[in-house]
């Protein structure tokens, strides 16, 4: 492959979503007649399932949403009887694999499947990944025998892009062995996935103790690593772990300890520190009546708003919608209103709204499902999670341990937690592009090549996901923007990707 057409860099489910779609277009379109050629690189072992559905990820980790808001409507049907179809198969390997809270999982979930009542499922992600990478495989197979597509997997990471004469795009690889190569593509499709974790080490102390990302190498590997610890930690009171942030990948975490018996057994303290100060909220099943919202009503009766005032009065509503817990349709009304509010405003207003507001809008819905929740609350009832509204600074170690120096919210003091720490996880979420630990997206930042958008956390598109000429985002990177076609604040979220996919296939097959 001298030349690629398309190059994806990355090979989640961004990434397999979009091959997905090319591919089933190259099959239905009788006119092409030149094979594609396609190079996807991943620096991973694993292809086409990326971090949350594939194995860097734990088997037993859900879906923050069920699985019918999980799923993008044209495919539930397709993901349901295949899920039905398979059932013996992946039941069998789940319950090999998942140990007892596979086992539980099951017992909870088995007459939901049946009965097809998929509004109170949660499913473990692997399974999306599992039947998303078949279908893709099956499409591929078919392509490859008419001749269509040439698809090359390169195990290396992308560092670097530089523009080219002819429109032509260099993609710089290094591979495992530190030797460095590249490729020539015409079209590149940034696919990384979320931008890496904000990076911690310098305020870390003791850096044997810390774990900066808890899906790398993967969750399995590190939290073996931490459970070593707590067998090697001879006093009790020394058994602690500190989680900075409150996201769903710490509320993930204390999932999986729950159904780890030895780990839950030997742990003393789970202090988790976050600005908030809370985890997410159950996702509440109650119907309500209606779904007053006075503070937008007002606004609109008002007439004359800015962005800011139209974001205040959300944010007094969303408050009153989440009382009693994560009132999904209640909250949907609140921000469909609050988007048609938004509507008699200048583009400068929905820019602000879509890269900065919203997020601030999500961060007070955060929610997660029954089985996490539950998790959670039994680790709190029993005593092992102390939850601190702060923000974090340092660990200080001495001879006497590793202690917490943190920033408390409600008086505005620095102070130090009295505990000491064996091991400090990093769930802060992920850094400011201009200062991504991806060489990659700090230099397309750095270079000009690609521009932040408002988010500071992913990049500024066009309607045809055009972030310069022909170099295309795809997944969390896009989100923040607001055009046409683009209009989400975050894009974690497989249902919103697949909506996309053929908009994007689109663009990459106009060759």
């Amino acid at each position: 492959m001298e030349i690629a057409d398309i190059s994806l860099i990355g090979s989640g489910i961004a990434s397999t979503l979009t091959l997905i779609e090319v591919l089933d277009k190259l099959l239905n379109s009788p006119l092409r007649t030149k094979k594609l050629t396609v190079a996807v690189i991943e620096k991973n072992p694993e292809f086409w399932k990326g971090i949350p559905y594939g194995a860097r990820s734990s088997i037993n980790a859900l879906t923050i949403t069920n699985i019918q808001e999980f799923i993008y409507e044209t495919e539930r049907p397709l993901f349901f009887e295949w899920l039905k179809s398979n059932k013996n198969d992946w039941i069998s390997y789940y319950r090999e694999h998942g140990g007892t809270t596979a086992e539980s999982w099951l017992k909870n979930n088995l007459p939901f499947i049946e009965n097809e009542e998929w509004e109170s499922i949660y499913i473990p992600r692997f399974l999306f990944g599992n039947y998303l990478s078949k279908k893709f495989m099956h499409l591929l197979k078919t392509a490859e025998e008419k001749q269509l597509v040439e698809i090359k997997l390169v195990r290396a990471e992308a560092i670097d892009l530089q523009l080219k004469a002819g429109g032509l795009h260099e993609i710089i690889l290094e591979y495992a062995d530190n030797t460095i190569s590249k490729i020539i593509s015409r079209k590149v499709v940034v696919a990384t996935g979320s931008a890496p974790v904000k990076n911690m080490w310098g305020n870390a102390g003791n850096k044997e103790m810390y774990i900066n990302d808890i899906y790398e190498p993967s969750v399995s590997d590190n939290l073996n690593i931490v459970l070593t610890k707590l067998k090697n930690t001879n006093e009790t009171g020394g058994r602690n772990i500190l989680i900075i942030g409150s996201n769903a990948s710490c509320i993930e975490l204390l999932y999986l300890i729950q159904g780890m018996t030895e780990f839950r057994d030997l742990i003393n303290k789970i202090v988790i520190i976050s600005a908030s100060g809370e985890l997410p909220y159950y996702t509440s099943t109650e119907i309500l009546p209606d779904h007053p919202i006075p503070n937008l009503d007002k606004v609109k009766d008002s007439g004359d708003y800015t962005i800011e005032k139209l974001v205040e009065g959300a944010e007094r509503d969303i408050a009153l919608a989440m009382q009693n817990g994560a009132h999904m349709d209640y909250v949907a009304t609140i921000i469909g209103q609050t988007i048609s509010l938004m509507e008699v405003l200048d583009e400068e207003s929905k820019k602000l709204f879509f890269g900065i507001y919203a997020i601030r809008l999500h961060n007070m819905f955060r929610r997660a499902g029954p089985e996490y929740r539950k998790a959670a609350q039994l680790l709190i009832d029993f005593q092992k999670v102390i939850m601190i509204k702060g923000t974090f600074l340092n660990i200080r170690s001495s001879e006497k341990g590793n202690f917490l120096n943190y920033l408390d919210i409600k008086t505005a003091q620095e102070r130090t937690y009295p505990l000491n720490f064996m091991a400090v996880i990093n769930c802060s979420g992920s850094a400011d592009l201009e200062n991504s630990s991806s060489r990659l997206l700090f230099n397309l930042v750095k270079n000009n090549i690609c521009r932040m958008n408002l988010s500071r956390k992913g990049f500024d598109v066009s309607e045809k996901f055009e972030a310069a000429p022909n170099i295309y985002i795809m997944g969390p990177l896009l989100g923040g923007n607001v055009n046409k076609l683009i209009h989400f604040w975050q894009l974690e979220n497989a249902a919103r990707l697949t909506y996309l996919a053929p908009y994007l296939a689109d663009e990459l097959l106009n060759i």
